[in-house]
């Protein structure tokens, strides 16, 4: 209707959100192409999404979260309604809950039905309203029982059209004999219209009916059982016909039916019109047929006796597969085969039967998971694994492997982590070369990284290196790693972006292992060994750059460059023109699989060596949509620490709009069950929040518990390291905004939070930032360790320094206001100096758009001109301090200002 419409504002408006929530390039265009043509006002797509194969969980429920976000708005509100939900599967349930707790999606409900005698505690459904309540969405329940008598009446009397009063005592019989259900009245009208105990008189010329009759009719309180009854009264070619359609599911069509059948004198066209007339079945526009109720399918399918049910599917799914040619095996014709044949794996199969049907269940294993129905692939490949002989992986090698191959990647997909562990030893054990276990391996690492078990995933993709003949040495060491990436300079040196795309593509099949592996290290090392996480990427781009070019060297040149940020291989010229090569690869190698991660390196790290920082913030953003896309969670947490991070410490925006992005993006990673990643959200939140000025304690808005309670579970769990370091910089940080550099002092040593060689990321400049005004003050202030704290306070000045010279925008406010803290460190003889560092580093900041820092290099010179009682000076400064913080949103630091401005003024 809207795609109609493409002249309306209503209509231009939502394309403009669409194309801001996907752009042009999506997966999510695979599914539903209309919604590329109604994008781009053309009747043919031009640009299909050059991505993706099957998907994640993640990545669908995330899709159709930001579809329904961008469709929904005060002109459009959508309401879906979702029948028979006592049947819905897991992941069914898990994507209502999304879309109905999503923070994003605005004028949007969901009308849900189901039968709540088939719901209990312990179901499934049961546990997910409970969820959306607790949650705070709207939620209310209406129960529907049976109708009333007045209501049964008319129906009778609209049906029979005779007045109501005329009607009663018929009715009154009705609905005690059904109940008030109301298919129940219906089917039961008509059976005694076809019985002849409700008739049409000519004479009279009106329904008549015989009362006495009705009333003495024993009639079965179940609806199914009472149609079930009435089926048994047609003709046996007939009810043949209700038991295979039953069989096909709730919806079927008349060839595919006819194929079911072999008695020849069986008529598919005259038994679908008796199922019509009776009102059993009904047509759909398309041509398709379905069920008029569950229960009448129901109904048909109790035809079929409890003890021959098995043989009735198996052989059903046996004349469907004999009947059909190869061209028509996908999609839902192959899952009816495979479905009704299953049904009859624990008959006496012969070993021929067993084998045939296994494959099949693969094939049926690698269609769901192309449409990304991983559960159902899951049961399917778990099938085809059963029907296996003991001697599988002797007489049927290949489809063993296949089998257990496909079953692994939906296990872990699926998060059926425990069906995974069993299935892994398998191929692990059995398969007779290694290149036939590198599919295993591979899921095997994934399995062990997302479990937390990194040291053990790291030690399996060192030792599938070493016979891939990669060999790295677990204690490698700074030495080993300078070595590496000399090689690489040299490699690259001579070379312009240009000439390194230019190079051939890899299509060696073994140095695609190789560098699937690498790649699949990098992730489990990061955290284990830092050394040995440059070291894996040097290898990456060394196997790219002499064999040839994969799309995953996109990544590794990417990382690359991020690793030139560290200080021990500083070149920030080499740094950029790497990372330039790996925004420019994600299109020559097709890379689109990458880009989030490529994205999240340059724009976090290598962007900020050149470009003003602001820039990367909605870069992060576009990086951490196209990382929740594709379901790659762990990425999607660093953009989110990133930009975190850059909101609050970095670039001066409105501070209560990064903090509503940041709760937004925490509830949606509670949302997704990524709890461990909401958590490090939470502490840059808390730390927003109380800038803000709110007294709000957001761990007990989201978990129920104190702050204190909340770092005291988690500090020894998975992710306990990055944690920390992310809680000590932001208390750090939230201390030196305050003034507080005492407390900021003690944060310090009791983490060390100072810059320690890393990547350079918003953290790590924060932390040398920090560093340096906290080595000054404690120097200033004590007379014990004074050199131990201008050696940490000279370090971070020079370090800023050396950054400040490929991009003044970033760095050069920070660099005065740690010089003017270094002066006023040396005393009197100093002073004009340490005050003109002042003026230049609120200038700077100034000019620079960072007013956060304007803020903080007004509020150290107010205290340097404090301390030599120029308390005209120091009002100017605290007062200028108090403007920024309020064009900044901090309301809460605007409040400490005032109080030091009100004791000024006294």
């Amino acid at each position: 209707m809207i795609a109609e419409s493409n002249t309306s504002d209503t209509s231009k408006s939502m394309k403009k959100r669409l194309r801001d929530a996907f752009g042009y390039e999506n997966g999510l265009y695979e599914a539903i192409p209309h919604l590329l043509v109604f994008l781009q006002g053309d009747t043919s797509i031009a640009h299909p999404s050059p991505t993706m194969g099957s998907k994640k969980p993640n990545q669908i429920e995330f899709m159709l979260c930001r579809l329904i976000g961008a469709i929904t708005s005060d002109e459009i509100p959508v309401i879906i309604y979702l029948d028979d939900l006592q049947w819905a599967d897991q992941a069914t349930l898990d994507l209502i809950g999304m879309l109905m707790l999503d923070p994003s999606i605005t004028y949007f409900g969901i009308l849900g039905c189901y039968r709540d005698n088939e719901v209990d505690k312990r179901h499934p459904l049961f546990g997910l309203l409970e969820a959306i309540r607790l949650n705070g969405a709207p939620l209310a329940s209406i129960h529907v029982g049976p109708i009333e008598r007045e209501c049964v009446n008319s129906i009778v009397s609209d049906t029979l059209c005779l007045p109501p009063s005329l009607c009663l005592p018929l009715s009154t019989v009705v609905h005690r004999k059904t109940g008030g259900v109301i298919l129940f009245v219906i089917r039961f009208l008509k059976t005694l219209n076809k019985e002849g105990s409700l008739v049409y008189c000519m004479t009279s010329r009106r329904w008549t009916w015989d009362l006495e009759k009705i009333k003495s009719k024993r009639v079965s309180k179940d609806v199914v059982i009472h149609t079930t009854l009435q089926m048994n009264s047609l003709p046996k070619l007939v009810q043949t016909g209700f038991m295979n359609a039953a069989c096909l599911g709730s919806n079927f069509n008349a060839s595919i039916l006819g194929k079911t059948i072999k008695d020849e004198g069986f008529d598919v066209c005259s038994f679908l019109k008796i199922g019509k007339d009776g009102g059993y079945i009904e047509e759909s526009e398309s041509g398709s047929y379905s069920w008029t109720h569950d229960q009448i399918q129901q109904a048909a399918y109790n035809l079929i006796l409890p003890t021959q049910r098995e043989s009735f599917h198996y052989h059903l799914g046996r004349r469907l597969l004999k009947n059909s040619a190869n061209c028509d095996m996908n999609g839902d014709f192959l899952f009816m085969i495979v479905e009704n044949m299953n049904r009859g794996t624990d008959l006496k199969l012969n070993r021929d039967e067993m084998t045939q049907l296994a494959r099949l269940n693969l094939q049926a294993g690698n269609e769901a998971m192309s449409t990304s129905g991983f559960h159902s692939a899951a049961k399917y490949l778990q099938q085809g694994i059963n029907l296996l002989s003991k001697d599988s992986w002797i007489h049927e090698y290949d489809l063993t492997i296949q089998l257990y191959d496909a079953a692994l990647d939906t296990y872990y997909t699926a998060g059926q982590f425990s069906n995974f562990e069993v299935a892994v030893k398998q191929p692990l054990t059995h398969a007779i070369c290694f290149e036939d276990k590198l599919n295993s391996y591979h899921h095997l690492v994934r399995f062990l990284t997302a479990s937390g078990r990194s040291e053990e995933a790291l030690e399996t993709c060192l030792s599938v290196l070493k016979k891939l003949g990669e060999e790295i040495a677990p204690n490698a060491d700074i030495k080993s790693l300078l070595a590496e990436a000399s090689c690489v300079k040299q490699m690259i040196r001579n070379s312009s972006i240009d000439d390194m795309l230019d190079l051939p593509k890899l299509k060696d099949s073994h140095k695609i292992a190789k560098i699937s592996f690498l790649s699949t290290a990098i992730r489990c090392s990061f955290e284990m060994n830092q050394v040995l996480f440059a070291i894996i990427i040097c290898r990456m781009v060394k196997l790219s750059l002499q064999h040839g070019l994969h799309s995953i060297s996109a990544d590794a040149f990417s990382l690359y460059g991020a690793l030139l940020t560290c200080p021990i291989l500083a070149d920030f010229e080499e740094a950029y023109k790497m990372g330039r090569l790996a925004l420019r690869a994600i299109d020559i190698l097709d890379a689109f699989m990458f880009k989030h991660q490529v994205f999240l390196f340059f724009y976090g790290s290598i962007a900020l060596c050149k470009d003003p920082l602001q820039a990367s913030v909605p870069k992060l953003l576009e990086g951490y949509k196209a990382g929740f896309a594709l379901g790659d969670m762990e990425s999607v947490t660093a953009y989110l620490q990133l930009y975190a991070g850059m909101a609050v410490w970095g670039c001066g925006d409105k501070l209560t709009r990064a903090g509503e992005i940041v709760r937004l993006h925490a509830k949606r990673m509670l949302q997704h069950k990524q709890v461990v990643s909401c958590k490090n959200i939470l502490i840059h939140l808390q730390q927003a929040t109380e800038l803000i000025g709110l007294n709000e304690d957001v761990y007990s808005t989201f978990f129920n518990i104190s702050e204190e309670e909340f770092f005291h579970q988690e500090m020894n769990c998975r992710g306990a390291h990055t944690m920390k370091l992310i809680l000590h910089t932001c208390r750090m940080y939230l201390a030196v905004m305050r003034g507080n550099m005492e407390l900021a002092a003690r944060e310090y040593e009791s983490n060390g939070a100072e810059y320690q060689g890393g990547i350079r990321f918003i953290g790590t400049i924060t932390r040398v930032f920090l560093a340096g005004l906290v080595g000054f003050f404690v120097a200033r202030k004590q007379t014990s360790d004074v050199e131990k704290w201008i050696h940490v306070g000279v370090r971070s000045m020079d370090t800023m320094k050396s950054w400040t010279k490929d991009s003044s925008w970033n760095y050069e406010h920070r660099l005065f206001l740690l010089e003017a803290e270094y002066y006023f460190f040396k005393g009197d003889k100093h002073e004009h100096l340490a005050s003109a560092k002042y003026k230049q580093s609120i200038a700077a900041a100034k000019k620079h758009k960072f007013k956060n820092d304007e803020g903080l290099a007004a509020q150290k010179a107010a205290v340097f001109h404090r301390h030599y009682n120029r308390k005209k000076e120091a009002l100017t400064n605290f007062q200028h301090a108090k403007a920024c913080y309020e064009s900044w949103g901090a309301e809460g630091l605007v409040k400490e200002i005032e109080i030091k401005i009100a004791s000024l003024s006294q």
